[in-house]
């Protein structure tokens, strides 16, 4: 999708872009309010937040499809989340860890997107 959409920017296809805005209103407003949950009212946040939001999940679909790897399903989401709370409580606990929680996050998504993708798929 996101390749799809930086074709029709690139050749000025304003009626596609049109199309796309207007058929997903509900993906639209559902982003900008969880942007504005997280950045508060600050309307250029909102809409740069937004915007990035949906080029991330493009990028996502489009590198599952290219590499054929999953990552939106439901068995890698539930055991994503399960073991997300387990490493975080668990690098929380530990001092030296503690400082290295977005890191910890990290290496605990791609430890398991790898795993999961050899070995559970």
């Amino acid at each position: 999708m996101f390749f799809e959409f930086a074709y029709h920017v690139l050749s000025f296809d304003f009626v596609w872009i049109a199309s796309l805005i207007m058929g997903n209103l509900h993906w639209l407003f559902a982003f900008a309010a969880c942007c504005a949950f997280f950045f508060g009212d600050k309307w250029k946040k909102i809409a740069v937040g937004t915007f990035l939001l949906s080029v991330v999940a493009w990028t996502w679909v489009d590198f599952e499809s290219i590499s054929g790897w999953v990552v939106f399903v439901g068995g890698f989401l539930s055991i994503y989340y399960i073991t997300k709370i387990a490493a975080l409580a668990f690098a929380e606990s530990v001092p030296s860890l503690s400082k290295h929680l977005v890191i910890v996050s990290e290496l605990q998504f791609l430890v398991l997107l790898v795993a999961y993708n050899f070995f559970m798929r």
